[in-house]
């Protein structure tokens, strides 16, 4: 059987008043994506991480 790789990029922004808040947010949303990824059968392995988590500046007035 072959075996294929799959590369994800892209962001998640979440609405919160202190960073910690966020890195805990996004933390629960990758745990709930990494249960998900373990119930399928067919992945054997998957590594999903934060590189990288940054103030966004609110640019709407």
């Amino acid at each position: 059987m072959k075996r294929f790789s799959a590369t994800l990029t892209g962001t998640i922004a979440v609405d919160t008043d202190l960073q910690c808040d966020a890195e805990v947010l996004i933390e629960n949303i990758l745990r709930d994506v990494r249960s998900q990824l373990a119930e399928r059968g067919s992945i054997k392995d998957s590594s999903i991480s934060v590189s990288t988590i940054e103030e966004v500046t609110n640019t709407k007035q």
